[in-house]
């Protein structure tokens, strides 16, 4: 009985290990099944939610690529070789370098200090991605779990929440781009998109910005000291914290040695070299072509809204895709701009000294424009928008979006050189100065001078700018004639024929005040002025003007061309040859060209354009001074160049000059760009006889003539007849 009695005392602690046990086995089996179901709960949403999800990205991040700065070229004169001009980006300043010019120092710098086991891991460092896990859920400082890939991945994506969903997307995402791509392709992408401050996206940009060179030339130190930013741009900023980028460059150098890409003595070596590190902002002199200062230049802006306009034009972009292309696509733009013509311009329109004493009544100062065209290529090779200061991107450029009245600079265009081709006037065609008509009893038009001067020769006419012979030959030419001729044969495009304003007044540019003294209705740019005098010195051709030659994407194919130019794109290179230079129209013929030309020297050696003469070189050209004195201009080249002037004030008002400002911001401009070329004649195929003529009757002058001219005919051109004129003169 006692042992029953005992058994049963046992009987409670063995049933409570039983129980227990069940209750354990229960709960592990509920704790297995509850993490099967929770498994496969999180199989299904990893298959349905995070993997669609990863594709998208991955196609996303493939399709999209960075933002690549496009950028503006420039021609050496004497080697043929390409330049940077000027770098454009819109939010993010990148241009991309490819692995094979990216240095190995800077490659092994970034792996030794951002992602030691770069080399091994997937996509994704396990260990670092669970000590991360550790210090998050023990309330430690988080560390740094992610890899290279994890983080170029971040930059692509634009998504950077610390969310766990987030992150568990985030490693799938790498883990899928680890496998689609080589280790050297995702530190090509990641070094070409980490962003290093100062809005310097990639490491070409910032090693320009930073140290002035080409990335792949940077030293080991400045490899070191580059990638230290990228941890905290803020922090490791070169200007602002010197000394916590090259605490941080000794680190990177530190783990390079550990890791055994470098040995001990080079460490040593480029740590001292690191102590001292010069940072250079660019080494921009003050000098430098193109206008990389704070603001993009006149000649940059006036390239910017041409690309834009021609790739909607021929890719049916609107704006907005044009521009983002522009600024973001990596395009390489071939440009016609000419350092040594613009550092000329540049010289007299950076500075309102070259316009002192000319303020307005008001005290306005007086502004100017000038465009200046290569005369074998019909490129625009140099402009200025202003003088003084540029204070703004794309802001208003009087040489092209500024239109005022020419004055007598239209009479060559739109009189003589028309009357010349329909072989109505020759340069001895003797036409009356006297007034053309009466208006209210007034006789119309009046010269400056004030008086008229009976019977004179075109040539004086010119010279001179006499207004009564300009109406009368345009009355032989024909002012529809003359109208269409400009507008459909020189580029003209703000005439107006037609025009009602709001008022109800109707205005049309189809009249002779318009066509044969320069008060059209709107006015004319000096860049459509500078075009249509250009076909002068170029034979007759008329050549739109343009900024560039040719446009490269960043594939290496043609996106943009001028016609006329010979362009090459080596694909596997990336070079660009660019010859030739644009097409056009012949408009006039050699022979009127050449008359023109004599006739238009003849206004600078002996008329109203006597302060465009430059030492030693052919100059022709035309004044204009519109009636109320509100505008001057002088439109003249020599046989390389032609550049068209305006002055005036932005608020229309007398301008407060005795000489012609236009003629001598023209003349200090053209004397630079002039120095050490040869003189040349500018028709030189021509083989005209030199004839002396009677100004009073256009015949053969004798020696007895009281006044006369002389001017190169061509053959069945001369004057006929002896001069029998013995009056004064």
């Amino acid at each position: 009985m006692a042992q029953k009695s005992r058994n049963k005392r046992r009987h409670p602690v063995l049933t409570f290990f039983k129980w227990l046990g069940l209750i354990l086995g229960t709960l592990a089996l509920i704790g297995v099944t509850t993490s099967a179901i929770l498994a496969c709960y999180a199989a299904a949403y990893i298959q349905d939610e995070i993997m669609p999800q990863v594709k998208r990205s991955s196609a996303a991040m493939l399709e999209a690529g960075p933002e690549l700065s496009s950028v503006i070229y420039c021609q050496n004169s004497l080697s043929g070789t390409w330049k940077e001009l000027q770098s454009l980006h819109a939010e993010e300043n990148r241009v991309w370098v490819p692995y094979s010019d990216i240095p190995k120092d800077l490659i092994n710098a970034t792996v030794a200090i951002e992602d030691k086991r770069f080399y091994t891991h997937h996509g994704v460092d396990w260990k670092r991605t669970a000590a991360g896990a550790v210090y998050m859920f023990t309330g430690q400082r988080v560390q740094g779990g992610s890899t290279i890939t994890q983080q170029l991945i971040k930059n692509l994506t634009h998504q950077d929440q610390v969310t766990v969903r987030r992150k568990i997307l985030e490693i799938f995402e790498a883990l899928q781009f680890d496998r689609t791509h080589t280790k050297e392709e995702i530190i090509e992408w990641y070094l070409n998109e980490i962003y290093l401050g100062r809005q310097c996206f990639g490491v070409k940009t910032a090693a320009k910005l930073y140290f002035d060179r080409d990335v792949k030339d940077l030293s080991l130190a400045q490899c070191a000291s580059l990638i230290s930013i990228t941890n905290n741009p803020s922090l490791y900023d070169p200007y602002t914290h010197t000394e916590n980028n090259i605490r941080r460059c000794r680190l990177v150098l530190d783990q390079m040695c550990e890791q055994g890409y470098i040995d001990e003595a080079t460490r040593d070596q480029a740590r001292e070299e690191a102590q001292q590190l010069t940072f250079t902002m660019g080494s921009r002199s003050d000098d430098d072509e193109g206008g990389k200062g704070v603001y993009y230049s006149w000649y940059t802006d006036e390239i910017i809204d041409q690309v834009i306009r021609d790739l909607e034009e021929a890719y049916n972009y609107d704006e907005k895709t044009a521009t983002r292309m522009l600024y973001a696509g990596g395009l390489k733009i071939y440009s016609c701009f000419n350092p040594e013509v613009q550092r000329a311009v540049d010289k007299v329109y950076s500075s309102t000294k070259s316009v002192d004493g000319c303020d307005s009544k008001n005290g306005e100062p007086l502004q100017s424009a000038i465009t200046v065209v290569d005369n074998r290529t019909g490129a625009v090779v140099a402009l200025s928008g202003g003088i003084g200061e540029k204070v703004g991107y794309r802001i208003w450029n009087r040489a092209t979006d500024t239109v005022r009245q020419p004055g007598s600079a239209i009479k060559p265009i739109a009189v003589y050189a028309q009357a010349l081709e329909q072989g109505l006037i020759l340069p001895n065609t003797i036409v009356k100065d006297s007034a053309f008509s009466k208006v209210k009893g007034r006789s119309w038009p009046k010269n400056s001078h004030g008086g008229y001067s009976g019977n004179v020769d075109v040539t004086y006419a010119v010279a001179q700018s006499l207004n009564t012979v300009s109406v009368k030959v345009l009355e032989m030419v024909g002012t529809q004639e003359s109208y269409d001729f400009l507008t459909e044969k020189l580029g003209i495009t703000s005439l107006v024929d037609g025009y009602v304003s709001k008022t109800g007044k109707q205005y049309s540019d189809v009249n002779y005040a318009q066509l044969g003294l320069g008060g059209v209705t709107r006015g004319i740019s000096t860049w459509e002025m500078a075009a249509a005098y250009s076909t002068f010195p170029r034979d007759g051709v008329y050549v739109k003007p343009h900024l560039y030659a040719a446009v490269v994407n960043d594939q290496g194919e043609l996106v943009l061309s001028t016609p006329g130019y010979q362009i090459e794109v080596d694909k596997d290179t990336g070079s660009v040859s660019v010859s030739g230079g644009g097409t056009g129209e012949a408009v006039f013929n050699t022979n009127t060209c050449y008359y023109m030309n004599q006739m238009l020297e003849k206004v600078v050696t002996e008329g109203t354009g006597t302060n465009a003469r430059i030492e030693g070189m052919e100059v022709a050209g035309k004044t204009g001074t519109t009636d109320n004195d509100y505008d001057r201009w002088f439109v003249g080249y020599t046989p390389y160049y032609t550049a068209a002037v305006w002055t005036g004030y932005d608020r229309a008002s007398r301008i407060q000059s005795i000489s012609n400002p236009a003629c001598d911001l023209w003349q200090k401009v053209m004397e630079q760009v002039s120095r050490d070329r040869e003189s040349i004649p500018f028709t030189e195929s021509m083989d005209g006889e030199p004839i002396t003529f009677c100004r009073k009757c256009g015949k053969v002058a004798t020696g007895k003539t009281p006044s006369t001219d002389t001017i190169y005919f061509l053959p069945g051109d001369e004057p006929v007849g002896t001069c029998t004129h013995k009056g004064k003169k």
